[in-house]
């Protein structure tokens, strides 16, 4: 039904503190970066997606946890921070929410807070295409449609003071890696849909 293609994924640590930093499009985005990393990843999520009976149970069953913007998020970092004290993995959106028209946003500093406090290797991964696959305006995803993750070298925070100017270099740092990481994803993309119109082109000159 869904058609992931992961590019680079060897790049992922497979043990120690993990923060998987990546741009957001999509509900899928936080599924299929799970099956990516092959080791259990808890997200950060605005407690307000906890509102539903359901969905709340989903999410605490996968180990989804709630932000509270208007207190200021304090305690869903330190429940992120315990998991990456312990080794796991924890999955960040650091625009904070999902981008209507494809463009990211300026990412929030949770993720520089998280990495400077824990150690942890922060991989950057690009996803394109999966908001045509189930865009925002739609209740029911799109099948048969081919979804893309590239993932970057890991990032950690510089050895030095942390302080709101650090913060945000680091932040910015993670975001321009996405973003560079979206335009070659955005290449293979297209070399990807020239290839069989040249291999047509070679076969109709040769035959």
């Amino acid at each position: 039904m869904f058609r992931p293609r992961y590019l680079d994924r060897d790049k992922i640590p497979v043990d120690g503190p993990l923060i998987i930093a990546a741009n957001h499009l999509s509900h899928i985005d936080p599924a299929f970066i799970m099956t990516a990393v092959k080791r259990p990843v808890s997200y950060l999520s605005k407690k307000e997606h906890f509102d539903g009976r359901i969905r709340r149970l989903v999410f605490e069953k996968v180990g989804v946890i709630p932000v509270d913007r208007e207190a200021g998020g304090i305690e869903g970092l330190e429940n992120a921070i315990k998991i990456l004290e312990e080794d796991g993995a924890i999955g960040i959106f650091p625009e904070g929410t999902r981008s209507k028209d494809g463009k990211m946003a300026q990412g929030k500093t949770g993720v520089a807070r998280l990495a400077a406090h824990t150690g942890a290797a922060v991989v950057p991964v690009a996803i394109r295409q999966t908001d045509g696959v189930w865009p925002v305006s739609k209740r029911i995803p799109r099948p048969w449609r081919k979804f893309y993750y590239k993932f970057g070298e890991p990032m950690y925070f510089p050895d030095s003071e942390v302080n709101r100017d650090h913060l945000r270099e680091f932040t910015d740092e993670v975001m321009e890696n996405i973003k560079s990481l979206s335009k070659e994803c955005e290449d293979y993309w297209e070399s990807r849909k020239i290839l069989p119109r040249m291999k047509k082109y070679i076969k109709n000159k040769l035959g």
